[in-house]
């Protein structure tokens, strides 16, 4: 997945992520196989997570790449929106955060012992929980990374989830950002976030600048 393009392609009905990162979507009705949900954590994507190219590379990465069966469904009481962190990758990922009334279309996943761990230690700015309303749709004891750097707000409002060039658009906003950053050009820009001197200095300029809310479901220091 390239930067620009997070969270990278959705899936649009329940399949099976294949070892070889293969995906099998399941037919109308086809229920997910019993031994890929039976004893595994379920766990709900708001971002890349969700995407089967991307958690392929994750698992195989850690030698954990076994078959995953993943699944649309929604959640309620939350809606999605930008972490206030710069991935290494160069990208602002996105954070579950409380919205009353909301109702979001998110991916679960279900993961072995191995496999979770592998999935964790790819979210060290993140704490994996269980959300206070997961809606009706979404698989019992689902749980979810929520980021602990809270949630992007320019100007004190929360930017809803959109497109990278959106996210260095809003940051343009700030006088201190747009003197950081070359953020007229999108590539350029993700270049020069990757530099963890420059991420940080973004990070903690978004701090200063007021920026920063809580999620509202906990974690934020």
């Amino acid at each position: 997945m390239q930067p620009l393009d997070y969270p990278g392609p959705r899936i649009g009905a329940a399949g099976v992520l294949e070892a070889d990162g293969a995906w099998t979507e399941l037919g109308a009705g086809q229920p997910l196989p019993g031994a890929l949900t039976a004893g595994r954590t379920c766990v709900v994507a708001v971002g890349s997570n969700g995407s089967p190219p991307r958690l392929h590379a994750k698992l195989d990465a850690a030698g954990v790449a076994d078959r995953v069966a993943m699944v649309p469904c929604e959640v309620s009481g939350v809606g999605i929106a930008h972490s206030a962190h710069v991935s290494v990758a160069g990208y602002v990922a996105t954070t579950p955060y409380a919205l009353a009334d909301s109702r979001v279309r998110v991916v679960a996943s279900w993961f072995t012992a191995e496999q979770l761990a592998a999935v964790d230690a790819t979210e060290r700015n993140y704490t994996r929980q269980r959300l206070p309303d997961a809606g009706r749709r979404a698989p019992d004891g689902a749980q979810a990374y929520v980021s602990w750097r809270g949630v992007l707000a320019p100007g004190g409002v929360v930017l809803a989830a959109t497109t990278q060039a959106r996210v260095h658009e809003a940051l343009a906003r700030d006088p201190v950002l747009a003197e950081m950053l070359p953020l007229g050009d999108p590539a350029a820009t993700v270049a020069a976030l990757r530099e963890r001197v420059t991420a940080t200095a973004v990070r903690e300029r978004l701090r200063e600048a007021g920026w920063v809310l809580p999620t509202g479901l906990g974690g934020f220091p």
